[in-house]
């Protein structure tokens, strides 16, 4: 009974994982990132490093491992998760095309539009640290 319910979950978490980095992948927001970032001779290594990552955060997640990096070591991987999600979150919304269509709506002029992007993302940053250090206490 054990056995197959490891490897139910082992698969159903490989199932998942898969699913959610395919959607990554084929929505284009990597590649779109990396045109953002003029660095589309690294899009291959992009997903690797997405598929590595999601692989490695899973699996310390349900192992309980504790890694002692030190505080400058949480600057470092906080402020890599920071811009992941930035990058992550701004991307979706471009990808969908909400900013042009919302911009278009509320008739905000095109000229604007990059700070309203660069606020977004600093708000985005400001609202993960309350709420990663005040909120939760760490």
């Amino acid at each position: 009974m054990k056995l197959f319910l490891i490897i139910f979950g082992l698969s159903s978490g490989i199932m998942v994982g898969a699913g959610v980095i395919s959607l990554l992948i084929l929505v284009g927001i990597i590649p779109r990132m990396a045109q953002l970032s003029n660095t589309r001779s690294f899009i291959n290594f992009y997903e690797k490093i997405l598929v590595i990552g999601t692989f490695l955060g899973a699996l310390i997640s349900i192992q309980n491992i504790s890694i002692s990096i030190g505080k400058i070591g949480v600057i470092v991987f906080g402020l890599s998760y920071g811009i992941f999600v930035g990058f992550l979150s701004s991307g979706l919304a471009e990808i969908l095309d909400y900013i042009p269509i919302a911009s278009r709506r509320l008739k905000i002029p095109t000229l604007y539009l990059k700070y309203i992007i660069i606020s977004l993302l600093i708000g985005k940053v400001i609202g993960s640290f309350i709420g990663w250090k005040i909120i939760q206490g760490g």
